[in-house]
């Protein structure tokens, strides 16, 4: 009976080993994340896929602007997605790389901290400098530089110097330094869910200038 019991323990501590080890698959386009099935416990595998679920276990997720908190043990090794809280969408060729200057305005507060940049399939396309300005003043309001191709993290991303609020239905304006081949939303102005933002002046690598070139790009926090 005691190498029984001992046989049960030794095998839920290397379960709670092996959890250790496993992470949830999230990219920017698919998401493979846990998921439990609280009313059983089983395994299913195959020669090339694996399903966990855990009796009878409580998961849920409650988060703000600022905090979050995950119950369960599973919500522990997922991985959670950035926050989007503006965002422009996918753009399109042509596509060079240079100065963007125009106007964003969100439909709603938001505090953002980095930004990507949409590239075109097979490039390397990502913005080198971003700064946004009060549009009445003229006031920089936070700035960021890439670090490049071999910075850490992923090369889309720009990170602000300092996180920036960006007041609902107030204009700001932006400036956005591209390099290789990002996405452009070809239009002067584009509206959605987000809000709005407008192309006041592009001026590409060769010096020409344009008014109907927006940046596709994706304001994020923490």
């Amino acid at each position: 009976m005691k190498r029984r019991v001992i046989a049960v323990i030794l095998v839920g501590l290397l379960c709670l080993a092996s959890i250790s080890f496993a992470y949830a698959l999230v990219s920017e386009n698919y998401n493979l994340s846990w998921n439990v099935i609280g009313g059983g416990g089983s395994a299913m595998d195959s020669a090339s896929y694996g399903m966990r679920s855990t009796v009878g276990q409580i998961i849920g997720l409650s988060s703000s602007d600022n905090y979050q908190l995950g119950a369960g043990y599973w919500n522990g090794i997922s991985a959670v997605p950035m926050p989007t809280k503006f965002d422009t969408g996918h753009g399109t060729y042509p596509s060079i790389f240079g100065t963007h200057n125009g106007t964003i305005k969100p439909n709603q507060t938001i505090t953002v901290d980095k930004l990507y940049t949409y590239p075109c399939a097979g490039t390397g396309g990502h913005s080198e400098y971003v700064a946004f300005y009060n549009a009445t003043t003229g006031a920089e309001m936070t700035n960021g530089t890439w670090n490049g191709y071999q910075g850490a993290g992923d090369y889309h991303y720009i990170e602000f110097a300092a996180p920036v609020t960006l007041e609902g239905e107030v204009t700001y304006s932006y400036c956005i330094r591209t390099g290789s081949y990002p996405q452009i939303i070809h239009n002067q102005t584009l509206t959605n869910a987000y809000g709005t933002i407008n192309c006041t002046e592009f001026v590409d690598a060769n010096g020409k200038r344009y008014e109907d070139w927006i940046p596709a790009i994706r304001l994020c926090a923490e």
